[in-house]
C-alpha cells in the first residue's frame, strides 16, 4: 500500500481486524454511542469554517476520551502539515511547526499517515513509534491518533495523549474512526467553501485582491481606522509596449512578477489588490503620509530592483507611484482619487518616480 492509499484493514497496537476503516454506528450500537455520533455530527456539519471545525473535532475528543491534550493538524497528500490546533488540559496552545514535522516523518502520526490506520500505544516508554517532543513529549504516557480519510485521501490527524499508560482502549479508538469519517466530510465541505470564496476574491493572474475585494477590505480599514490610513496607487509604465512587443502571454508574465514583488514590498498588514489592467492599489491603515511614501518607494525600488525574466529575455520594468492619507477626506474614494491623481502626475514628470 502507497502512502495516502485507503488502507484494506485496520492496525492497532497490538491487535489486528479486518473492520473497515471508517465506521458508522453499528445498527446494534448503545444508544449514548448513537447520541455522541448525532451530537458530533450535528457540530461538525453546522459550520463552513474550517478553523471552527477542526475546533469543535478537537473539543469534543479530548473531552470525550479525557485525554490531558490533543492536536488535530490538516496534511496535504506529501504528509505536510497545513494546519494544526491543539489543546492541552481545556487550553489552546502553540506547536511548533518544526516539532509537527518531526512526528510526521518518524512519531506516530507519521506512522498513522503511512499506513492509514489508527494507532492506540499503551505507554509511550515501552513504543518505538512515540516521538518525545518538548514538555507535552515528556508528559505523555499513553496516546490515540486516528487519521482522517475522505475520497481516499488522508485529511488530517487526530492526536490524543494522556499523562497516564494505559488510558485509552479499544472502544474510544472505533468511537473517534467513526467521528473521523464524519470530520472528513466536514473539513472537506470547509475547504470547498473557502476555494470558493478566494476564487470569487482574487484575481487569478496575479493571486491579488480583486478590485471588489480590495474596495471592501479598504472600506473597513477606512471606516474604522484607529490612527490616519493612506492610499497607494501604482501604474506599470510602458505596459502596452510589452504587450506589443512581446505578446500578451509575456504581459502575464510581467504583471505576475509585479504583483509578487509590490506584495512582498508592501510589508504585512498592508491590503494589496489588482485594480484593474496593469495598475494596482495598496490601503495601509494606521499609517500616516510619511509612512506611506516611504512604503511607496520600497515599493517602486523593488519592482525596478532587477529585470523580469521572460521567455523572450530580461525585460526592464517600472512602475509610477501616487500616494495620499486620509487627511480631509470624507470618504475613501476621496483618499484613492487623490492617489490616482498623484499617480498621474507621476508619469507626468518622467515615470519611475512616487508623487504624493
Amino acid at each position: 500500500m502507497g502512502v495516502g492509499e485507503a488502507p484494506t484493514k485496520r492496525v492497532m497496537s497490538s491487535t489486528t481486524s479486518d473492520r473497515p476503516s471508517m465506521p458508522t454506528a453499528p445498527p446494534d450500537a448503545p444508544a449514548g454511542v448513537v447520541r455522541i455520533l448525532l451530537d458530533v455530527t450535528t457540530a461538525l456539519t453546522s459550520s463552513l469554517d474550517l478553523d471552527q471545525v477542526l475546533g469543535e473535532m478537537l473539543t469534543r475528543t479530548v473531552r470525550l476520551g479525557r485525554a490531558t491534550a490533543g492536536t488535530v493538524m490538516l496534511v496535504d497528500a506529501a504528509g505536510k502539515p497545513q494546519r494544526k490546533i491543539a489543546v492541552r488540559n481545556g487550553m489552546p496552545y502553540q506547536v511548533d511547526d518544526a516539532a509537527l514535522t518531526r512526528v510526521l516523518h518518524g512519531g506516530l502520526a507519521g506512522w498513522v499517515f503511512g499506513r492509514g490506520v489508527p494507532a492506540k500505544v499503551d505507554d509511550t516508554l515501552d513504543d518505538p513509534r512515540w516521538l518525545r517532543i518538548d514538555n507535552n513529549g515528556q508528559s505523555s504516557r499513553s496516546a490515540v491518533c486516528v487519521p482522517v480519510w475522505r475520497r481516499r485521501r488522508i485529511l488530517a490527524i487526530l492526536t490524543l495523549t494522556h499523562s497516564r499508560p494505559h488510558h485509552f482502549d479499544e472502544d474510544l479508538v472505533e468511537l473517534l474512526e467513526a467521528i473521523a469519517a464524519q470530520a472528513g466530510i466536514a473539513i472537506e465541505n470547509a475547504q470547498l467553501f473557502g476555494e470558493v470564496q478566494r476564487l470569487a476574491t482574487t484575481d487569478a493572474l496575479t493571486n491579488l485582491a480583486n478590485r471588489r475585494h480590495f474596495l471592501a477590505l479598504a472600506e473597513q480599514a477606512f471606516t474604522f481606522r484607529p490612527r490616519p490610513m493612506a492610499a497607494i496607487m501604482l501604474d506599470i509604465d510602458h505596459f502596452k509596449s510589452f504587450n506589443d512587443a512581446h505578446g500578451h502571454l509575456i504581459g502575464d508574465v510581467v504583471l505576475a512578477e509585479v504583483a509578487r514583488r509590490v506584495r512582498e514590498a508592501a510589508g504585512e498588514g498592508a491590503v494589496v489588490g489588482r485594480f484593474g489592467g496593469e495598475e494596482f492599489a495598496i490601503a495601509l491603515s494606521k499609517a500616516g503620509a510619511d509612512e506611506a511614501r516611504a512604503v511607496a518607494e520600497r515599493v517602486r525600488a523593488a519592482v525596478a530592483a532587477a529585470p523580469v525574466h521572460t521567455a523572450r529575455g530580461e525585460l526592464t520594468v517600472t512602475v509610477s507611484v501616487g500616494v495620499s492619507d486620509d487627511a480631509g477626506a470624507v470618504t475613501l474614494e476621496d483618499v484613492l482619487r487623490r492617489a490616482d491623481d498623484r499617480l498621474y502626475d507621476a508619469k507626468h514628470e518622467g515615470r519611475d518616480r512616487v508623487v504624493g
